[in-house]
């Protein structure tokens, strides 16, 4: 019988076995028109935190808003260790160091699909889009598997 660590890992490759099939699934089906649905799940997912991690929106400063929310994946959900966020004016850059989903976005790649799944990356998108009315597009997914690191960005519209 396995362990409740054995148990834990291999949960977690289950549940990255489901969102590979799922996003090259559609990749395949859809194209590069499979990222405009990054929205949809972005607000999904959001909406999640919300209810569950007692993610706030309303009133908040978005600065804060997309702080909380890595603090909330490294700290309560311990999916990476570090998560930078850099916002400007119309952009919002994220750095996400040992991500545990890093060897799906590595296999997505080189299958030739443009990762658009990315929970900080869809979570994040669709906060911005609540709070601030604007619209957003996924701008830069980079994987850097020797690193151990993602670059993110989405721009506001």
């Amino acid at each position: 019988m396995a362990t409740e660590e054995e148990k834990k890992r291999n949960l977690a490759r289950i549940n990255a076995m489901i969102i590979y099939g799922l996003e090259k699934g559609l990749w395949d089906l859809l194209g590069e028109s499979a990222l405009a649905m990054s929205a949809t799940v972005g607000e999904g997912m959001l909406e999640i935190m919300e209810k569950t991690m007692g993610l706030e929106i309303a009133g908040e400063e978005p600065q804060d808003i997309l702080t909380e929310i890595g603090r909330i994946f490294v700290d309560e959900i311990g999916i990476a260790v570090k998560f930078d966020i850099t916002r400007t004016e119309d952009k919002v850059d994220f750095v996400v160091e040992k991500c545990v989903l890093l060897n799906v976005e590595k296999d997505l790649v080189a299958a030739g699909v443009k990762p658009f799944m990315c929970p900080y990356l869809n979570i994040a998108a669709a906060a911005m889009r609540r709070r601030l009315g604007l619209k957003t597009r996924i701008e830069d997914i980079a994987v850097d598997q020797a690193a151990h690191r993602c670059k993110l960005c989405f721009g506001m519209v």
